[in-house]
């Protein structure tokens, strides 16, 4: 079990059938070694913006669709180990989370949780999809913790500043990767989206680092090589 999810079963076979091999063939054209990424990082929206806070079946079915996209990138060899980097934030980062800890059983995996400051947690449900005790057992089960807003001496005593350390934390996260997976839709460009805190933070990566869409309704996974 993984947090308030569950990976594995039909419903995973079927994902990889569809989803792993329309990724591999994507790859396969746009790039040689796309085997050497060893660290991949996640940008989406919160809960509001996406399935609201209770409906756990499609939540349930995202998981199943990044545990299946994350497994490609596996390696059972210990010198061969992923590391999955998230925002520790509702959503898609506690998501992410909870597919790549239940890789962890099989495969050489490190699951980091960059967090913008301590207690960005304060305004959340204490139980439930996001609350607060499925932050604290994340945190607890992650293998590293780095807290942005000290990494970059941040001031995060305002709400202006916590606001610039949720940008900056995008910005760590992508700094460390080696491909960036946004949860986005397929029909809209992040280019030109300025509405977005998924869209900043795709903007600031593509001349960085590759970035892999994931359409947050129908799962279809569209691939952007890096522009640098």
């Amino acid at each position: 079990r993984t947090g308030n999810f569950i990976v594995g079963g039909v419903q995973e076979r079927i994902r990889q059938e569809k989803g792993m091999l329309q990724l591999q063939q994507k790859v396969r054209k746009k790039m040689t070694d796309f085997s050497t990424m060893r660290t991949i990082c996640f940008t989406g929206p919160r809960p509001n913006k996406l399935y609201g806070y209770k409906n756990k079946e499609k939540y349930q079915k995202l998981v199943d669709c990044i545990h299946d996209f994350l497994r490609g990138f596996c390696r059972i060899e210990s010198d061969e180990i992923l590391t999955v980097i998230t925002g520790g934030a509702q959503g898609i980062d506690q998501l992410a989370f909870w597919a790549a800890n239940s890789l962890k059983k099989k495969y050489s995996l490190k699951n980091e949780v960059y967090i913008p400051f301590v207690g960005q947690e304060e305004l959340w449900n204490e139980t439930g999809l996001f609350g607060k005790k499925e932050y604290r057992k994340m945190k607890s089960m992650s293998d590293k913790i780095v807290d942005v807003s000290k990494i970059r001496t941040l001031d995060v005593s305002t709400n202006d500043g916590k606001i610039k350390a949720l940008l900056e934390r995008n910005k760590e996260m992508v700094d460390n990767s080696q491909m960036i997976v946004g949860l986005y839709p397929l029909n809209k460009d992040f280019t030109k989206d300025r509405n977005s805190g998924t869209a900043s933070c795709l903007r600031y990566a593509k001349d960085k680092i590759p970035i892999c869409l994931i359409d947050p309704e129908s799962h279809l996974i569209e691939f952007h090589p890096c522009n640098e």
